[in-house]
Parts: structure tokens; sequence; C-alpha cells
């Protein structure tokens, strides 16, 4: 009995292009967010999905990796509260 690979769908990808100050040329790094939907097995249990974050340069891929959906759901509840942050001190240092 062979066991299928999972299926990852590309959701987003984020490109960054920059100039190499060593080399004076443009390259790109880039980070891609992919989603593994729940799955149904054979004995009728819902099996839970995957995000799998990857960050590369160029073509090639740097660093992957695989979150739960709760570890993702922190990832994402972290990232809000940061940017939020970010804001309130910005419209604080605007005011000054």
């Amino acid at each position: 009995m062979s066991s299928k690979p999972p299926v990852y769908e590309r959701r987003l990808q984020i490109k960054h292009f920059y100039d190499d100050r060593q080399s004076g040329q443009t390259k790109r790094t880039w980070m891609e967010i992919q989603l593994q939907l729940p799955e149904k097995s054979p004995e009728g249990w819902v099996n839970d999905g995957r995000v799998r974050l990857s960050i590369g340069e160029e073509k090639d891929v740097k660093g992957a990796f695989l979150l739960s959906l709760d570890e993702a759901s922190r990832l994402v509840k972290s990232l809000e509260v940061a940017i939020e942050e970010h804001e309130e001190y910005k419209a604080k240092l605007w005011r000054e």
C-alpha cells in the first residue's frame, strides 16, 4: 500500500528585490505560503491540514517551516500585534 504525498496549494508569494552591494547585481529573496487542506482518512478520521512557509533566495529554497494550524494561527496573531504596536508608535512620533 503506497501513500500519496501531501498536496500543497500556493496561497501567497512575496518577492523582495534588492541591490547587492558586493556584486552590484539586483537579487531576489522570497517567501511563499502554501496550504495542505484537511483530509479524511480511510477510517473516517479528519486529519488537520498544514501550512508550509518557504523562504528562499533567487530560485533556491533556503529554509521551510511546516506549521500546524494552531502554530500558523499564533504566528498570524503575533504579526498582527507587532504591526499594531508599530503603527501606534509611529502615530505617537508624528504627534510629537
